[in-house]
């Protein structure tokens, strides 16, 4: 270590170097105090001096004073050699920045042995700058008015500045006066509380980058004089806060997540849950955390199922699948889980986390997709075959009218002929039946005499009626029609015949089925509150004598999805169907019902009121004398000869043709020469529909009669666009074929 001595006696400065070098220290002597400053102002400055105090020019307690104010990270251990012991000197001394006095003439032992002292604490002192240097959060000094003592090279690179910039100046010269005047007052209160002082904050540094600081300031004694100072420490917390916000951001994300989670240890037990996981299960989090998911457990999966499920997630690995479970309230409901293991830093397994999202409803809906799938299916076949199936019926109901024209009306043999038509016509309605419930597209609505279609309806339900259950029908003949879709009438009885059945199970009962015209004076009739308008309505009722609802049941039965059947026997579709259907009719649906006791609903349909010339031609069924000279189009053999028998025996002429393509032959051939064209519409080579097009292109206005299977979808074809052409469906009704071709040519006879 080197040492600066400041001697102008030049026995004395001799002496002290040659004891001083002799115990091994590198020694530098001045003659007087400027020399010594002149030392000091180099590179490599010693860090021990001796000096005398009674110098000329610069005495030793001027050259203290200088030295003290020198800007230097590791300050100069100063030792005043002096023969003054007055108690003002050594204070003076002190004062002025010496370290330590040594009185002349001295002892040599005593020199080295405060040498030594001065020695140790140099390299404390070294020791402790080196160690705060080193220290990676910000450290700075400062004195009790605020001027920097010093600080660490981390407190450097963040205001941009070396320690010897930074030394004997203020906050301003390092910020903005707005943050410079607060930081210092919060310096004054610390001085002032002599105690110690934390605050967080974002503040920015000299590269620009804010970043987070949790700084200490602490009072300490600034020299023996007894004036205190400042520490101040700043950590950064930039990471930790960037990492709490994310954590914040992730924590919002799963807590407002549409899936459920739920994260639990290795032993099962629930640590966690979001709020998806509540509305789905019905269950809040105090009563799930602390328990395991065997809470949730249904019967619907076996052990070797939870079996297989532990041991994969076990192992670490992931678990995907579909889950049935129990909600708070006892409701099953379906999930697609996936369950991740949670590993900590070392890799070991602590935990698993469950995301599950409830696939009740979208079951529900691929269910009822499904079933609808199957429904267009059927009715795809049922249209493929109703061609056939209604050519063999029109053929063996015409021969049948054939026959009993032949016949004496009195006879056996027409009796049994009219058994015939009797079971042809239930043959047709079975067709219709199918068609009818097969068929998804949008309805028209026309006029729809309801007896029938509820006859049908029961007509479909009684096949699936036990014999303990008891059908009582009382259906009113005078009740008017109504303006809607027959099809979907059906579909509302059928549901509610079933539904009833269902209520009623093994146990012995009665379904009463019931239709009457009611008129509506208010919104209530009889104890129903009614939300329709006065009129006359159709009143239609199915009753059972079932299992009844509860109230809270009742107030939920037209919700989609909703169904108190076990899973497997209900989608929940069917009421809220029948609700829509009966608003769509612009109608009224009432439920009535008791626990024990059974179920009433009562429909309410508006009535259609009919004017005097609709009500003269629905009573009118004679048949017109035909004449005319018809081209009579189809490709089946049997109902084209068959055909041409009964319209000749009604008085027309007719023309046949096997195919749409022969029939434009002989179109072609006389354009004038036929009075009608009648055609099936599925045939090879030429439809129907295309023929009469044909056809029409020739002759503008030729009255023309389309007929096909009944409710058959011609697709992308639309019969306005053929003018005058009338549609009938098959089975043919050989008379309403006829009075449909006297209208035609009719018509056509009023246009010229």
């Amino acid at each position: 270590m080197k040492i600066l001595i400041a001697e102008d006696n030049a026995f004395s400065r001799t002496l002290l170097k040659k004891t001083i070098t002799k115990a091994g220290y590198d020694v530098i002597t001045a003659e007087d105090g400027e020399a010594a400053w002149e030392v000091l102002q180099q590179k490599d400055v010693p860090r021990l001096a001796l000096i005398d105090w009674m110098m000329p020019g610069m005495s030793g307690v001027d050259l203290c004073r200088k030295i003290r104010e020198m800007d230097s990270a590791l300050p100069i251990y100063i030792i005043l050699l002096t023969a003054k012991t007055a108690k003002e000197d050594v204070l003076e001394g002190f004062a002025a920045g010496a370290d330590d006095f040594i009185k002349k003439p001295f002892d040599s032992g005593e020199l080295l042995a405060r040498i030594q002292v001065g020695r140790r604490l140099v390299e404390q002192h070294a020791l402790l700058h080196c160690l705060i240097d080193s220290i990676p959060d910000p450290i700075y000094f400062k004195d009790n008015r605020g001027l920097y003592l010093g600080c660490n090279k981390a407190y450097e690179t963040f205001v941009g500045k070396i320690e010897a910039d930074i030394i004997n100046r203020t906050d301003s010269a390092f910020m903005p006066e707005s943050k410079a005047k607060p930081a210092h007052m919060e310096d004054l209160r610390v001085l002032a509380s002599s105690g110690a002082v934390e605050s967080e904050g974002w503040v920015t540094g000299a590269d620009g980058q804010k970043v987070y600081h949790s700084t200490f300031k602490t009072p300490y004694l600034e020299s023996a004089a007894g004036s205190t100072g400042m520490i101040g420490i700043s950590r950064d917390l930039t990471k930790r806060i960037q990492l709490e916000q994310e954590m914040k951001r992730l924590a919002v994300a799963v807590e407002q997540s549409t899936e459920s989670i739920m994260i639990t240890d290795v032993a099962g037990v629930i640590l966690y849950v979001n709020s998806a996981f509540g509305s789905i299960t019905g269950y809040a989090p105090d009563e799930v955390l602390g328990k395991t998911p065997d809470m949730f457990r249904s019967e619907r999966h076996d052990d070797e199922f939870y079996q297989t499920l532990l041991a994969t997630i076990s192992t670490g690995s992931k678990w995907k699948g579909y889950i049935t479970s129990y909600k708070k309230d006892d409701n099953l409901f379906d999930v697609e889980a996936t369950i991740y293991p949670i590993r900590d830093d070392s890799g070991e397994m602590v935990g698993y986390v469950a995301i599950s999202r409830d696939i009740t409803q979208e079951q529900a809906i691929e269910k009822q997709l499904r079933q609808t799938q199957k429904m267009n299916a059927i009715g795809e076949l049922a249209g493929g075959v109703s061609h056939d199936f209604n050519n063999i019926l029109t053929a063996i109901l015409g021969y049948v009218a054939l026959c009993m024209n032949a016949v004496e009306e009195d006879g056996k043999i027409h009796g049994y002929l009219k058994e015939i038509v009797k079971a042809g016509d239930r043959a047709a309605k079975l067709v219709r039946q199918i068609l009818t419930f097969s068929r998804q597209e949008e309805q028209e609505f026309h006029p729809v005499g309801l007896q029938p279609v509820i006859e049908d309806s029961l007509g479909m339900v009684k096949t699936t009626i036990k014999p303990h259950i008891k059908v009582e029908v009382d259906i009113d003949g005078q009740c008017g029609p109504i303006y809607g879709d027959a099809t979907q009438i059906q579909q509302v009885m059928v549901n509610l015949c079933t539904n009833a059945v269902h209520a009623l199970g093994k146990e012995k009962g009665s379904l009463d089925v019931s239709l009457k015209q009611v008129e509506l004076l208010g919104k209530k009739h009889g104890s129903q509150v009614i939300d329709l308008d006065p009129g006359l309505y159709a009143c239609i009722t199915v009753s059972d004598t079932g299992c009844g609802m509860m109230p809270e049941t009742l107030e939920r039965i037209f919700e989609p999805y909703y169904t108190t059947k076990e899973k497997g026997e209900g989608t929940g579709f069917g009421l809220s169907i029948v609700h829509g259907i009966v608003r769509k009719h612009r109608g009224y649906i009432a439920v009535e019902s008791e626990v024990g006791k059974g179920t009433t609903f009562n429909l309410y349909l508006p009535l259609l009121i009919e004017t005097d010339e609709e009500k003269k031609q629905a009573i009118d069924l004679s048949v017109p004398e035909g004449f005319g000279h018809i081209l009579f189009v189809d490709d089946d053999e049997a109902v084209l000869s068959m055909g041409r028998e009964i319209l000749e025996s009604f008085g027309y002429s007719v023309s046949t043709a096997a195919d749409g393509k022969h029939a434009l032959e002989l179109f072609q051939q006389d354009t004038d020469g036929f009075d009608a064209l009648v055609s099936d519409y599925s045939m090879p080579e030429m439809n129907g529909h295309a023929l009469i097009g044909e056809c029409l292109a020739l002759r503008p206005g030729l009255p023309s009669i389309l007929y096909s299977g009944y409710m058959e979808k011609v697709e992308g074809e639309n019969l306005s666009d053929l003018g005058h052409t009338a549609f009938v469906p098959k089975p043919l009704d050989w008379r309403e074929l006829s009075r449909t071709i006297q209208q035609e040519i009719n018509k056509q006879a009023g246009s010229d």
